[in-house]
């Protein structure tokens, strides 16, 4: 089995645009819980829910979580659409779509849980 050259898959505009808006909105997501919650020795929220008020907390650099699970997510995505790419093209841009999908939420969920601990 022949993989499709690398260069060539990051060439095809909707491959770029997809990964590009994954990472942009995941870098987004850095910049948003590294700016707004300050490294302290003290506990912060992690989540909320509407029943129970705040059910788990936890160190700050906890909340670093979802952007690491976002890239871990684009860079799955990415590389498992890289080698499907030959077989169905479809399948690779819609693997990067969900990238950007669940990096848009997760960004959500970072504006969230700065607005949870400010």
């Amino acid at each position: 089995m022949r993989v499709y050259p690398l260069k060539l898959y990051l060439k095809k505009k909707q491959n770029l645009l997809l990964v590009g808006s994954a990472l942009f909105l995941n870098i987004a997501s850095w910049v948003w819980l590294l700016v707004n919650i300050r490294p302290n020795v003290g506990q912060v929220f992690l989540h909320y829910n509407i029943l129970f008020g705040v059910d788990l907390v936890g160190s700050w650099y906890s909340v670093l979580s979802l952007p690491i699970a976002g890239f871990f997510i684009i860079l799955l995505n990415a590389v498992l659409g890289w080698f499907l790419f030959k077989q169905d093209s479809f399948a690779a841009y819609l693997l990067n779509a969900i990238a950007v999908l669940v990096n848009l939420f997760l960004l959500v969920s970072s504006a969230l849980l700065v607005f949870l601990n400010v």
